[in-house]
């Protein structure tokens, strides 16, 4: 097969994959379960958000009404009635992030007991509501997202920090809920701990301020006094409103994958799911997966691999731009070193990989040669953890635009072992 034919094909399985995934498929279900006798109070937050709250009034119509805060540019053109849809900033929140998150607090607090409240939760819900908890600045908390960001700290370690630094994450938003709640969940976290996912805003929390505190010193974060001072004293939630809480998780990256792999066995290729949750460095990922690739190379076998997961990348100095698929993606090339009949795509299901409005990154063997002829330096781009422009001057960038979904990474390998 040509590049072309290559690139389309996993392009092709990969819109499978989080199409699998869109609100609209997946929510109606879990809608008929809410009970009430009038009106539904709808909040939402995550870069599903919109779509979530369009799904949600093409069931309920007008007995919903609330307010949804998604990434600026995922808005809907569907129909939300009157549920009101907001913007605020992603991956770094912003101030209309802490006006959502205070929106959607006092929403809560004033939603009467005998209205429920459906929760839509999707990834990247942490940054887009933002409230610090009393005594923090906004300016403060901010600082402290953007350096573990930049860290390599693993969104598991992020989210145990925000947490603590937040008024509405942890289960503090469900506590002060007077009705019942019901949250629907998009999952984009590893092994899918909804006290995670968002920060788990309706979720007990069972992590300490001495954890949070322990992240921020094993990053090496300068610590403040006044910070030190609110992680010490810890914030108290009243968890007798949460066991009023149901989450569901509604889709996740296992649906993504499977849905990816039925359409292979349709086209007749023979699948291998390595993993549906890896963790860990975009680089190392990338040199294990692409060892086993050569493995199967080698015994002449044609075969496509697929993995999910969320992986990250340590970019503390760097000066390029670029996400953990695009850099996996980059470190794949140079492992395989253009042999051919292997080519791979990485994308995030979500349409946002790092810091670009792209989803990732498609290689094969003719990626090295291309970008020696055009004089770019593998190893020189990677060190500078700059995949973004290595592989825009390839013309090799994944770009989707929203999704409107959001289940974590998608990863898949073929090897065509048949090849010369």
């Amino acid at each position: 097969m040509m590049h072309s034919d290559n690139k389309n094909l996993l392009q092709n399985l990969f819109k499978s994959a989080y199409q699998s995934c869109l609100a609209e498929q997946a929510m109606p279900t879990h809608l008929s379960t809410i009970e009430y006798s009038d009106k539904v109070c709808i909040i939402g937050a995550g870069k599903a958000a919109a779509e979530m709250a369009a799904a949600a009034h093409a069931y309920f119509g007008d007995a919903c009404y609330g307010t949804v805060v998604t990434r600026y540019g995922y808005e809907t053109e569907k129909d939300t009635g009157a549920i009101e849809v907001l913007t605020a900033g992603h991956p770094s929140p912003d101030e209309n992030s802490l006006l959502a998150g205070k929106k959607l607090l006092n929403l809560v607090e004033q939603t009467p007991n005998n209205i429920p409240v459906v929760f839509l939760i999707s990834g990247g819900g942490s940054a887009l509501a933002c409230v610090p908890v009393d005594g923090l600045e906004f300016s403060e908390k901010l600082a402290v997202h953007q350096f573990l960001v930049k860290s390599g700290a693993s969104i598991t370690e992020i989210n145990t920090v925000r947490k603590h630094l937040s008024a509405l994450k942890g289960g503090k938003l469900a506590a002060v809920c007077r009705s019942s709640m019901t949250s629907l969940i998009l999952s984009d976290v590893v092994g899918d701990d909804m006290s995670v996912i968002a920060s788990g805003p309706t979720v007990i929390d069972h992590t300490t301020p001495q954890q949070a505190l322990d992240i921020l010193t094993k990053y090496q974060y300068p610590v403040s006094g006044k910070l030190e001072q609110i992680l010490s004293r810890g914030t108290r939630v009243d968890t007798k409103h949460l066991h009023n809480t149901q989450n569901v998780i509604i889709a996740n990256a296992n649906v993504a994958i499977d849905a990816a792999a039925n359409q292979a066995h349709q086209l007749g290729i023979k699948t291998h799911i390595l993993s549906y949750d890896i963790e860990g460095d975009a680089q190392q990922v990338a040199k294990a997966h692409a060892a086993i690739a050569l493995e199967y190379k080698r015994k002449g076998e044609r075969i496509l691999l697929l993995s999910g997961g969320e992986m990250t990348v340590k970019a503390k100095n760097a000066t390029g731009e670029g996400g953990p698929n695009q850099e996996y993606m980059l470190a794949m090339a140079m492992e395989l070193d253009g042999i051919s009949g292997i080519c791979a795509i990485s994308c995030d299901t979500d349409g946002v990989d790092g810091s670009k409005d792209v989803a990732g990154a498609f290689i094969d063997e003719s990626t090295l040669t291309r970008a020696s002829k055009q004089g770019l330096s593998p190893d020189s781009y990677l060190y500078n953890h700059d995949s973004y422009h290595f592989f825009d001057q390839l013309d090799d960038l994944i770009i989707t635009g929203p999704t409107n979904t959001n289940v974590n990474d998608f990863r898949a390998i073929y090897v065509n072992g048949m090849a010369d």
